[in-house]
């Protein structure tokens, strides 16, 4: 196929393909324009923040990466386009706008708008130089002042995080040039902010500006108490369906990238009006390594409720709806987690760069891609070292043929040369195969309709042994869930950079097993 009928074909193709008679006889398959024998694999980030350094960009593209979409907020606006001088010196690499939206009036909700411009709020923060020293006087300039035509530009957040050292202290705050705020009852004034005690812990004021500078002052004693956090941020300050839209019209490209619903902590009844609003509302991150993993309705680091599977269940159970949600694996903040998005799209060839970042982009929209988390390098020291969770475990085919699903699976490295494979529906795990290709059955009732609401796949690739020489066998596997499965080690880490935050549950045990994740094929 030529350069010019190829850019032709993908522009052309559908957010998905469908096979069979109508009333429940079609299947969505988000793969079948997928070229197995010929495209990539391109390994992609759909929530991961960083990239704003050659150095951190460097430490991306050591662990494989090959489509940089960072996410980044305070402000959230799109660390794109790469430098011009980084894109020159790295030519296979293509990128995309993102930026994490957050501070939603009627939702807790943080979402990714990948492949959109639109860029929300404000960021600064005083440093721990001028924290150290009591009082912390610091002017925060460059703000919108209030105006009620457009109340959401002229609101902000003040982060205050006090420690105590001694005793029980208190610190005094006392700001110029705004009010207090009702963040949740319309921005409503609720007066100024004079010597206002706060006591150690973490403290959140919303703010209405009456000027495009604050003046803020805060008394401590530096003996007793010291200041971990002190910042000024805006978020959207907006309804999720107002940004949701306004980040819908600055899609980079209209048939490719949407807004994807991140460690979502929340019930069913959260998501579906999300999900239902419009279809670029691409999906939920069932794998986010900042929050437990495959996820906890509590929140990050909690491990209360072992084992940690919110977010996969939760996949599920929209699945079971009938709707079409993709699954997200990230790392978030964790540079040096586990989770990624591997998108299958047309090699290089001839295409240039901004074909390249659209082909991407669509690969998003069709749900031509599938998750990872894979295996942890690390040395026999227990230290976690590049290229990290870099893998080329794969699906190297997913086909419907004659109410067939074909699955075939490549790139296991010999220290996991095990494999298996997991067919799952809406009633469970539907079927287990040892092998690195399976067939799973699309059965029919009587009337011709699909029995299976959807289909999933999973697929492991493992060593024969874990927790140094112990047996890991087929039928041991079986028995395991994710969660269970994505635990499996052999050492315990050190303290180093695989660690991200305060708690090291996460990157204790390293993980040895690779697993992959298909996007849902769909009765429709």
């Amino acid at each position: 196929m030529n350069r010019r009928k190829l850019i032709a074909s993908l522009a052309a193709l559908p957010a998905t393909a469908s096979w069979g008679a109508n009333g429940g006889g079609r299947i969505e398959n988000p793969y079948a324009e997928v070229d197995w024998d010929t495209w990539e694999h391109l390994h992609s980030m759909s929530h991961q923040h960083q990239g704003q350094t050659d150095a951190s960009r460097d430490g991306f593209l050591e662990m494989g990466y090959g489509h940089f979409a960072f996410s980044n907020y305070y402000p959230s606006a799109p660390t794109y386009p790469l430098p011009a001088e980084y894109a020159a010196k790295h030519p296979q690499l293509v990128a995309a706008p993102n930026a994490e939206h957050h501070s939603f009036t009627d939702t807790g909700l943080h979402a990714n708008a990948l492949g959109s411009l639109l860029a929300t709020g404000y960021g600064s923060s005083v440093s721990a130089r001028e924290c150290a020293v009591s009082p912390v006087v610091h002017r925060f300039e460059n703000l919108n002042v209030f105006d009620a035509q457009k109340p959401w530009l002229g609101v902000y957040r003040l982060d205050v995080r006090l420690e105590a050292r001694d005793g029980k202290p208190a610190a005094r705050l006392s700001i110029e040039g705004a009010n207090e705020c009702d963040f949740r009852k319309g921005f409503a004034d609720k007066g100024p902010v004079h010597e206002r005690e706060l006591a150690p812990g973490n403290h959140t004021l919303h703010l209405r500006t009456k000027a495009a500078g604050i003046d803020a002052r805060l008394e401590f004693d530096a003996g007793a108490m010291s200041v971990t956090q002190y910042r000024l941020m805006q978020g959207t300050n907006r309804s999720w369906r107002d940004v949701f839209r306004e980040a819908f019209d600055a899609l980079q490209h209209p048939d490719g990238g949407g807004m994807t619903l991140n460690h979502p902590t929340g019930k069913l009844a959260d998501y579906l009006p999300m999900l239902d609003f419009d279809p670029r509302v691409l999906g939920i991150e069932v794998w986010n390594q900042l929050t437990s993993g495959f996820g906890s309705s509590r929140g990050f680091y909690d491990h209360g409720g072992q084992p940690n599977l919110h977010f996969y269940q939760l996949w599920d159970d929209i699945l079971r709806t009938g709707r079409r949600c993709w699954g997200f694996f990230v790392k978030d903040h964790n540079t040096h987690g586990r989770g990624r998005n591997v998108l299958l799209v047309p090699k290089p060839g001839s295409l240039s760069v901004g074909e390249r970042e659209a082909a991407a982009l669509r690969a998003y929209r069709q749900g031509a891609f599938f998750g990872s988390v894979a295996s942890l390098a690390a040395s026999d020291e227990g230290e976690v070292t590049a290229p990290y969770d870099r893998s080329s475990f794969g699906f190297s085919r997913i086909t419907v043929d004659s109410d067939t699903l074909h699955v075939a699976v490549a790139g296991n490295d010999a220290r996991r040369p095990n494999v298996q494979i997991r067919f799952i529906t809406d009633r469970g795990v539907a079927s287990i195969v040892d092998a690195a290709q399976g067939e799973f059955p699309l059965k029919r009732d009587a009337g011709g309709r699909l029995e299976a609401a959807f289909v999933r796949v999973e697929a492991f690739a493992y060593p024969s042994t874990h927790q140094q020489g112990r047996p890991l066998s087929a039928e041991m596997l079986r028995g395991m869930n994710v969660h269970d499965i994505s635990l499996l080690h052999d050492q315990k880490a050190l303290r180093g950079p695989a660690f991200a935050g305060i708690d090291p549950a996460l990157r204790t045990p390293i993980p040895i097993v690779d697993m992959i994740f298909s996007q849902p094929l769909r009765r429709v």
